[in-house]
């Protein structure tokens, strides 16, 4: 009688702790024996806090571990906000050049993101980003190389495409210890003017080391524009032949690759700044226009005033005299 007694209330015992539904206990088939916060799971009948596949397992700003368990972190793009997305289960934007567009969505080096997508840093991209920044430096020749530069792009890019004007004395668009671009992917800045005075090109020309070309002039004599990956000049132009009518000057797009500011880069070789300002012209009136028959990222012209009235304009002859990507 006594071992009859023993049996009954140990089977009495089990039978509470299932229904009580202890971790690693078998719960009922309808789940109703996991205490309040937690899940049976269908692979082992154990009671759980979460489970991977479900979607509300866990309370919003934790996700749900291949362990069953509520960690910190995002689980949805729901749960994210200010446009972020869940990556990882971490809220990030998925506007840099690390995540362009969508999780995971790496840009190749040098390219730029327009916010969605990436691009190749060429003139038939120019008005993928939708923000644009003419950056004055504080040079009165330059300044005006740079509006006349972005005079038409809002003729020449589609309605969505919105241009300001920027001094680069603001430390929210450019660094001013190290001169960098600040303002990230979907921005492109208008750089008029060699990298002496302008910050920003000179931390992508001379700093960062980053643009496909280079201004070098090593013994004041002869100037020269040098490939970056060569060092190899592809283009030179004795500092005597310069003069109001003549000059030769560079035009490319480079993506700062901290950053992603993508900057447009117009400049002349020779002092007094009519080189630059036939590259600003030329830019505006010819090849933002006819972008698709510029397929490159850089371009070194040849400028000659042919109609003598030292103004760079549709009368010149302008000489492509080296490109590329």
């Amino acid at each position: 009688m006594r071992t009859l007694t023993v049996l009954a209330f140990t089977s009495i015992l089990v039978a509470c702790a299932a229904r009580m539904g202890g971790q690693g206990m078998p719960a009922d088939d309808d789940g109703s024996a996991c205490p309040t916060g937690t899940v049976v799971d269908p692979a082992t009948s154990s009671c759980v806090e979460c489970l991977p596949s479900a979607t509300d397992g866990c309370p919003t700003g934790r996700y749900c571990t291949e362990d069953n368990v509520c960690a910190a972190g995002c689980a949805l793009d729901s749960d994210c906000h200010g446009g972020q997305h869940c990556c990882g289960h971490a809220c990030i934007d998925t506007d840099t050049l690390a995540n362009c567009g969508a999780c995971g969505n790496t840009c190749a080096t040098g390219d730029f993101c327009d916010g969605t997508q990436c691009n190749a840093p060429v003139y038939p991209n120019f008005c993928a980003n939708k923000t644009v920044y003419v950056i004055h430096d504080g040079i009165s020749a330059d300044q005006n190389a740079a509006d006349l530069m972005a005079s038409t792009i809002t003729a020449n890019c589609p309605a969505d495409v919105v241009v300001h004007t920027a001094n680069q004395t603001d430390p929210a668009l450019v660094d001013q210890t190290t001169g960098q671009p600040l303002a990230g992917s979907g921005v492109t800045y208008v750089l008029g003017g060699g990298p002496f005075p302008n910050k920003p090109l000179k931390w992508l020309e001379q700093i960062h080391n980053v643009t496909k070309i280079y201004f070098d002039a090593p013994d004041g004599i002869n100037f020269y524009w040098r490939e970056r990956a060569s060092t190899q000049p592809v283009a030179m132009m004795p500092g005597a032949d310069c003069s109001a009518h003549a000059d030769q000057f560079l035009t490319e797009l480079v993506t700062d690759p901290m950053s992603g500011t993508l900057s447009l880069v117009g400049y002349g070789a020779c002092s007094g700044g009519k080189g630059t300002l036939a590259a600003a012209y030329y830019y505006a009136n010819v090849l933002l226009p006819n972008k698709a028959s510029y397929p490159d990222s850089w371009y070194v012209f040849g400028w000659a005033d042919t109609n003598g009235n030292s103004t760079p304009d549709n009368g010149d002859t302008f000489t492509i005299l080296a490109h590329g990507i």
